[in-house]
């Protein structure tokens, strides 16, 4: 049988040896692997640590090497090669990695089945969106979306807000994207025009708390929102002039606790988004969240929280 050995005799590698200890089916770790001389020679949890040359004398029985060593994992790798073992063939980085966010929660892994077709965001985008939308069930204020395309992040939040009094209302061309900046966006006018206020609303037709407003922002605002307010603002419009008319408007209106989510502020192919909302927020005591998944959140903590925009 193939030795197992974790290579990494610190935290993350203790931590791996006592998981895989918990399932029946799990390799016998044969020992650890360490470059650190203090580490050398103890015995962690009834397993052996061995300098990394120790690998050499196990060549021959074609080791199988779990790095557990979190950001080191790269100097690891160029040393393991020097000794003329192969990534994913004879190691492999075995850092833990947190759980996505539908295996923790069952409903959302049923919600974004039926989502993902009709959306062009990712799996981690849509449960930070999900997540913020739950939230919001407890902020008063409607909840808006800029950036409707095809209806999948609506029905998202609309299901996430089911058993709340809140509206939802839609805002989008539903012919495509509008005249953009060249010299600032990458999308052109007509962009995303496969979709249509007919579909979206056939696929919200369960929800009764729906309201759809075709036309360009910030045009097709109701006339009558003088005195309106929001707990959740999802802002997916990819271009400069669009991303800055909803900061504009919506951020000053945003009740304490609601949030208002800026998607692609992060992504190289809308360089716009990022622009416009940096230079709405220059000279705010608020900052916007940036996340790993590309997209910004910008919180109202407190009523006038800041003063330098008034709605």
């Amino acid at each position: 049988m193939n030795p197992f050995v974790i290579y990494g005799a610190g935290c993350q590698g203790v931590a791996l040896l006592r998981l895989l200890a918990q399932s029946p089916s799990s390799p016998s770790v044969h020992c650890f692997i360490d470059s650190h001389p203090a580490k050398q020679g103890q015995t962690l949890d009834g397993c052996p640590v061995y300098a990394p040359d120790y690998l050499l004398e196990l060549r021959e029985k074609d080791p199988r090497v779990a790095v557990a060593a979190g950001g080191h994992y790269s100097v690891i790798r160029r040393l393991l090669e020097k000794l003329g073992f192969e990534e994913n063939t004879h190691f492999y980085d075995a850092t833990p990695r947190p759980l996505k966010y539908g295996e923790t929660i069952p409903e959302f892994s049923e919600l974004h089945d039926q989502v993902r077709r009709h959306t062009l965001l990712s799996e981690d985008r849509l449960g930070i969106l999900y997540q913020l939308a739950c939230q919001a069930n407890h902020v008063p204020g409607d909840a808006v979306e800029v950036g409707v395309y095809k209806g999948g992040t609506a029905l998202l939040m609309a299901t996430a807000l089911k058993n709340s009094t809140q509206q939802i209302h839609l805002f989008d061309t539903f012919c495509g994207m509008p005249a953009a900046k060249p010299d600032v966006d990458l999308h052109r006018a007509g962009d995303f025009s496969d979709t249509t206020a007919e579909s979206v609303s056939s696929l919200l037709q369960n929800f009764n708390n729906i309201h759809l407003h075709p036309g360009l922002f910030p045009d097709s605002l109701p006339r009558d929102w003088h005195n309106h307010r929001f707990s959740l603002v999802h802002i997916d419009v990819d271009i400069f002039s669009s991303t800055l008319a909803c900061c504009r408007y919506f951020y000053p209106r945003l009740n304490p606790g609601g949030v208002m989510v800026i998607d692609d502020y992060g992504f190289p192919s809308c360089p716009g988004v990022r622009k416009a909302v940096d230079e709405y927020f220059n000279n705010c005591d608020q900052r916007p969240l940036y996340l790993p998944t590309g997209q910004a959140l910008i919180y109202q903590c407190q009523p006038n929280a800041c003063n330098c925009h008034k709605p």
